[in-house]
């Protein structure tokens, strides 16, 4: 057969330039990484002075040095570049947490919030904050393949947490993580 012979001599042809094609794949990995990290980088640079709904993706690729077509096949909307990079360092988050087993979560929880705090200052200030509970419910929110009471007790952490933390940027960050964890510890909520 015609068509399996030309297969079987790709096949082999890919096998061998396995190491080339892998080499090419890298790269364009590595070039799309920049290409969203610059992207990702200039938006946070333009919300500094602009309003987030003025930002045209336009201005945004210019102010990247990346063309039209480089955003669109990396991000759906501006929305998504912010979503794209809570999710990273979430991600980020989630392993040093799991990496450093003496670390408490809230503490640590904190601590990454404290570590990104102009990002997320950046986030709340353009009425996004919303945009960091999917961060939140990503790390430790309910999955659909939990059982119900798995899944109702992890939406109580995300959307706790995420209040938590809402509030304390609310309140100008004054706590610090340590004495975060140390509210949790001691459950003193009484009126004061």
């Amino acid at each position: 057969n015609v068509s399996y012979l030309y297969f079987r001599v790709n096949e082999t042809d890919v096998l061998r330039n396995k190491g080339a094609f892998l080499y090419h794949m890298n790269k364009k990995q590595e070039a799309n990484a920049f290409v969203k990290e610059c992207i990702t980088k200039a938006l946070f640079q333009m919300m500094k002075t602009q309003s987030f709904e003025s930002i045209s993706i336009t201005d945004l690729t210019k102010k990247a040095g990346v063309g039209r077509v480089s955003f669109y096949r990396n991000f759906e909307s501006k929305e998504d570049i912010i979503s794209q990079y809570l999710t990273k360092i979430t991600k980020e988050w989630n392993e040093e947490f799991e990496n450093e087993p003496s670390q408490k979560l809230i503490e640590s929880l904190f601590t990454h919030f404290k570590k990104h705090k102009d990002i997320f200052i950046l986030i709340y200030k353009a009425d996004l904050w919303h945009l960091s509970l999917e961060g939140l419910k990503k790390a430790c929110g309910p999955k659909p393949e939990q059982a119900n009471h798995m899944a109702y007790r992890n939406a109580f952490i995300a959307y706790g947490l995420y209040g938590w933390v809402e509030e304390w940027f609310k309140r100008g960050m004054e706590e610090t993580p340590k004495e975060m964890q140390a509210l949790v510890e001691k459950g003193n909520y009484n009126h004061e």
